[in-house]
Parts: C-alpha cells; structure tokens; sequence
C-alpha cells in the first residue's frame, strides 16, 4: 500500500507511518527491528514526522530501565492514506435516488449548500471592499479543499479559480450540486457570477467571472 500524500516522502518515513498505521502505537526500537535500521536513524525520521504533526508521543513505563517513548500517528495522518469517501458518498445518494426519487437528492444538496452558504458569509462577515470580499471567498474556498485563487482581469471583473472540486464525484453524477455552488457566491457575493471553465466539461479548473451586481439588479445568470 502506498501512501497517498500531496509531496514525495521518504519511502522510509512511508513505512514507518504504515507500521504504526497498523499498530497501537511502537517504539523507536520495536520500529528499528523491524526495519532493519538503527535506532538512532528510526529517531531521526520520527522526529520528522512529528514536527510535520504526523505522529505523537507517549512515556510508557517499561520493567527494567528507563521509561521509552511510544509513538503513534496523529489523527491528521489519517488524510494520508487512501479513501473512497468520494464514491462511497456518490453510490449513497445514486442509492437514494433509486429508491426515493432524484428531488430527494437535489433536497440534500441544496441543505449542503446551504451550510456552504452559512460559512461563507460567516467568513466575510461585514466586509464592505468587494475586492476584499471577492479575495476572502476565495481564501474560505482553499480553506474548504477547493485550491481557490482569485485574481483581478484587465477589465476590472474578478476571476475565481478553482483547481479541485472535493464533490466531482457526486457532481458527475449530480450536477445539481454545481448549481447550488453557484447560487451560493452569488449570494454571499451579491455579484454577478458567470462560469467560464468547467472540470465536467474537461476543463482544467472551474472558473468563473465575477463581477459587481447592477443596481438595478439585472444581469442574466449563466450555469
């Protein structure tokens, strides 16, 4: 099993985090045993692993000699290893929409929004710079896992970038949830808000063209 992580890591540092993955927790040198290596180098990488908040330590008393340290991963080492969360969640409600009708679906994720659409207002609280606005839309979008950047076009609208949908999987299968998304900037925005890019459509990214909502509040929308 390989360890998935954002950047390469040590195929050492790889096996240690496997073997405590499947332990309730080991020493340094339970760990140098089975690895082959010396305690001293087992440490080196454990310290690592700590200062990356991937491992914790506990003193456990031992019969003879001095007490040891016991290692064991952190809860955020668990993002490292593989999940099926994405499809797990996209054959529960292709499931639901089966047996209880696709509203029932569109119900859930608009509720999902909706959360979505509290957070995000929550973020920008009272803000009055809509370019501070725009930019802080897109600092709680990275925040939620969306690699989101914003940057100003020569016309002077706003660009909103985003380089990973955490819902593609249920939105291949529910592109309502696209939707709702949109309708949920527009929102906190009060903007016009238009999608130029579109991972669904083999796009790079989702993007979308942002800009001031007119006073008279016209504007054609655009999915």
């Amino acid at each position: 099993m390989r360890i998935e992580t954002g950047t390469k890591r040590q195929p050492t540092r790889q096996a240690i985090l496997s073997l405590l993955k499947q332990s309730s927790g080991l020493t340094a040198d339970q760990l140098a045993h089975t690895l082959g290596l010396t305690t001293m180098a087992v440490r080196k990488h454990l310290a690592a692993l700590e200062r990356d908040g991937l491992v914790e330590t506990t003193m456990i008393r031992r019969r003879v000699g001095r007490p040891a340290r016991l290692y064991r991963l952190s809860a955020q080492a668990d993002t490292l290893f593989p999940t099926q969360y994405a499809g797990i969640a996209r054959d529960i409600l292709t499931d639901l929409a089966a047996i209880d009708g696709s509203a029932k679906v569109e119900l859930l994720l608009a509720r999902r929004a909706d959360r979505m659409r509290a957070a995000l207002a929550t973020a920008l609280g009272n803000t009055p710079s809509f370019a501070e606005r725009v930019q802080l839309l897109a600092e709680q979008l990275d925040e939620f896992g969306y690699l989101a950047r914003c940057e100003v076009l020569p016309d002077g609208t706003y660009r909103l970038i985003q380089h990973h949908c955490p819902l593609r999987h249920v939105a291949e299968a529910f592109p309502a949830a696209c939707r709702f998304e949109l309708e949920a900037y527009r929102d906190v925005l009060g903007a016009e808000i238009e999608r130029c890019c579109y991972l669904l459509d083999g796009d790079g990214c989702c993007a979308y063209t942002i800009r001031p909502r007119t006073p008279a509040g016209t504007g054609a929308h655009h999915d």
